[in-house]
Parts: C-alpha cells; structure tokens; sequence
C-alpha cells in the first residue's frame, strides 16, 4: 500500500497546516451545520501540501459522507449537472442506506478536485454547468481544490471562498517522515530525512513517496541512501536567475535544463529581468547573446530540430552569465515577463467571445460559425442600444454572464446585470424563468392606462362577422382538397 493513503490525515487534527486554515474551515463547515448557506470553497495552493486530504479529514470531522470527482474523471456539463448537481440539491443517503436528513446536519460534502484543469476537450461545459449549481445555492456543502485558482474564470472565482495554501516549511515535513519511520520502525538518519524534505520543495506528497521508495526492504536509512534526482518546481526559475546574475558558475547550465521551463519561457524569464541587474556594455552584450538564442528557438520551430535547444539554453544562461564584470551587489526582485499578462488577458478576451458565440449557436440552434457572422453583431448592437429592461431579457435569454456583459458592453452592463439580478432573470427550462419575465410585463400593464372603446358592442358584432367569414373560407379551401383540384398561390390567397 502507498504510504501517501496509509497515512492521510483522519481527521482535522492531524493535518499538517496552519491553525488559522483549520479554523477558518471549521467555521465554514458548522455554518452549513446550523442550516445557513455560505459560499463554496475553494482551496488553492501549489499541489502535495494536502487540499485533498484536508477534505477527507473534514468529511470524517463533521460526520459527512464524501463524494468527489477528479480530474481523471470525464467533467462535461452533462456529467457535472447529472452528479454534482443533483447531490448538491438532494438529501443524502449513507453506505448502509440510512436517510441522512440535511435539517438535521447529516450532510455530504462534494468535492471538485482539480478544477483547475477543467478545460480539456472532455471537460467542455463544465465549468459553465458548475457555475449554475453554485448561483442556485445548493444544499449540500461544496468544495473546490485547484493548484492555480487564476485559471478559473473570474466569474467563478467571484462564487466561491478562496483559501489559500503555502508550501510547507522542511521542518514540517521532516516531522511527518518521522514519525512515518517511527511506525514503520525504521531506524533514519536526521540528515537522510533533513534530504528527502528538502529536495521536495514543499511537496509532502513527494516527500513520502520518496521516503517510501528509499525504504523499500530496509530497516535503516543513511545518507547514502538518499540518490535522488532533484526535483524541479516552478520557484526554481528564480534561483537559476539568481545564478545567472549574481555568481559565475557554469553549471547553471545543467540545472536549466532541468526546469519545467521550456527555452521559449526561460529565455523571456531573462530577457525581462537582465535590465535590473546590467546597464551599458554588460546589458548590450546580454541582449546581444540573447538576440543569438532567440535564432537557434526560431530555427527549432521552422525546422523542428530540437537538438538547437541545447545551444539556445547555454547562450541565454552561461552567456548572459559570464558576460558581466561583477555581479550588482544587494538583493534584486526578479519579475514574471510582462508580456505573459498581455497575452493572458488576450487569451482571456478570446475565451469570453467563444463562450458568448458558443450559447448564442447553442440557444438559437445553430452553428457557432453562422452565430459569428449572423447573430452576433445583431445581438451586440441589440445589447448596446435596447432599453436596459430588453436588453436584459435578451442577456437572460442567452444565459450571459456578467462578464461576458461587460465583453459586449462595459458602459451598460453594471446595470444590465442588476435588472437581470432584482428580477430573478436567469435561463432555465422550466416555469421560473417565464413567470420572472411575466411580472416585468405584468408591472408596465399596470402603469399604462386602458381605455374602453364605447362602441364595444358594435366592435363585438364585427369580430363576430369575421369569423363566420373566415370558417367559409376555410370549408372552401378544404372541399377543394377534397376534389384533388389543384392549388396555385394566386387561388389560395384569392
């Protein structure tokens, strides 16, 4: 069995995290006790410092059952509204069968792991099928763990309750392995296990497993033991800048090319940061060599030669690097590339106008390429110049989200939204959403004046001729079909 199951956390207490986070939680979870409705949480943080097990533990603190749904699973709006829906809006029942009535704080607590990675192919719809469980404030305690909560929608973001994890300290995880080889009676080093956590970076999960793998078949660890490959996370970035600019060490080479950074991404790393630390010849020579790299990346993406990497690499890191006369002295704060948050906020923009394009086709039946070219221009104009009552009933219509209002028309939208809040406006396939409409219509019949024609009677007999007038008509046409004659247009219509 793997260690990392083994020795999950059962309950709250043995889990290995700040008292603020536990108690923050707890509150969450005895308002839900009580009967009150909080917002979802979501707990966010670098993975292996335990947002999973802090799940579990809680689901045994409280008595709840658990149900979750992974990443490994398939997380399509269908699946999504099918499961977490309907548990999220149902009482529960336990694995003996027993009824667990919600009033009486017998619970079940739905857990999204992962969420983060919730925009695969598979997975499409789904964090738009989550976003309408949440609005309609479900019953059972939901709770969402993701490693990048930034790569979730703002719109979702804005539903939920974010905690936030840190990585834990090496003192931290070295009490878990020890007390892991006290169980296990295995007799370690302080210096093999003082390895182990600090190769990890954090990671606790890691940690084990390679406490675990180090283990296999012994009774005692030493340092000798401990060959392992390091372990590269996304902090490490920084100390290969730090490297690069603050000492003359070649081998910053060989530990760049262990990044999870691509060349494309680390060459950007340095290119943002080498102004902080050169000025005059050092930083023209810098830019020089970097400009160098920059070819080779170029020649790998048109002649798909990935070897030129490894000249690439060296050029922007022992280059750049050796290139200085001395090191600047005092601490530097290196900055993520700017040019990163450009094109995140385009690639957001771009997400917000297939989402649009996407319900348009999907609400008006038809493709997303003719809702392009055909419906979408007419409903932007529509939602830019209607009265703010129309256009939010078209918005309603179309399932738009705040956002995506704000895509559309960022003067009008705060008050688009509003309307569409105050009036319970929101598209679902049932009575809810016609009778929401309804009362708006029903309130301006109520403003406008009605005025009784006086010669109602005489308005009655003429309706009346009418209709006698038309059912001839109709028996005519029908006797004709009857005869097998022939209708052309011009005979129909006269």
């Amino acid at each position: 069995m793997l260690w990392v199951e083994k020795y999950r956390p059962k309950n709250l207490k043995e889990v290995v995290t700040t008292r603020d986070i536990v108690e923050r939680i707890l509150q969450w979870a005895n308002k839900w006790k009580n009967g009150e409705y909080v917002k979802p949480l979501l707990l966010a943080g670098p993975p292996g410092v335990g947002k999973t097990s802090l799940a579990l533990a809680l689901a045994n603190t409280m008595g709840w059952e658990f149900v979750e749904l992974n990443a490994s699973d398939q997380r399509s709006f269908e699946v999504i509204q099918k499961i977490v829906g309907e548990g999220a809006f149902n009482e529960t029942i336990s694995d003996e069968g027993e009824f667990l009535a919600s009033s009486e704080g017998r619970m079940k607590l739905i857990v999204l792991d992962e969420v983060d990675n919730i925009h695969k192919q598979e997975d499409r719809g789904g964090e738009g099928a989550l976003i309408r469980i949440i609005r309609k404030k479900p019953k059972q305690p939901m709770l969402l763990i993701a490693n990048d909560p930034y790569q979730l929608s703002a719109e979702l973001r804005n539903l939920v309750e974010i905690i936030t994890f840190k990585r834990l300290t090496k003192r931290e995880i070295m009490k878990v392995l020890q007390k892991i080889c006290e169980v296990e009676k295995i007799a370690a080093d302080a210096k093999a296990l003082e390895a182990i956590a600090e190769n990890a970076g954090g990671d606790l999960r890691a940690a084990i497993n390679d406490l675990q793998a180090i283990a296999e078949g012994k009774r005692k660890i030493s340092m000798e033991d401990v060959v392992i490959g390091k372990r590269t996370q996304e902090t490490d970035v920084f100390k290969v800048m730090q490297k690069i600019f603050k000492t003359n060490l070649a081998a910053v080479y060989s530990e760049a090319m262990l990044l999870d950074e691509s060349p494309e991404e680390l060459i950007s790393w340095i290119d943002e940061n080498v102004p902080l630390e050169y000025s005059e010849k050092d930083l023209l020579a810098a830019y020089l060599l970097l400009s160098r790299a920059d070819i080779f990346l170029s020649r790998v993406k048109k002649r798909q030669y990935y070897r030129l990497w490894k000249y690439a690499t060296y050029l922007m890191t022992v280059g750049v690097q050796q290139v200085k006369e001395n090191p600047k002295k005092g601490f530097t704060k290196y900055q993520r590339p700017k040019n990163w948050q450009e094109l995140a906020r385009i690639r957001e923009e771009r997400e917000k106008y297939r989402k649009i394009l996407e319900k348009i086709g999907k609400y008006s039946h038809i493709s997303i390429s003719k809702a392009k070219s055909e419906l979408y221009p007419y409903i932007k104009t529509l939602i830019n110049n209607l009265e703010l009552e129309k256009a939010a009933r078209i918005a309603a219509f179309y399932n738009l989200s705040q956002e995506e209002l704000e895509f559309l028309d960022k003067d009008r939208a705060k008050e688009i939204w509003k309307i569409i809040e105050e009036n319970n406006l929101h598209r679902i396939e049932d009575e809810s959403f016609l009778s929401s409409l309804s009362k708006i219509q029903e309130n301006k019949k109520i403003e406008e004046t009605i005025v009784e024609d006086t010669e109602e009677g005489r308005d009655t007999e003429i309706e009346k001729e009418v209709v006698k007038t038309e059912k001839k008509e109709s028996t005519k046409v029908k006797k004709r079909k009857k005869s097998g004659k022939d209708l052309t247009l011009d005979s129909f219509f006269s």
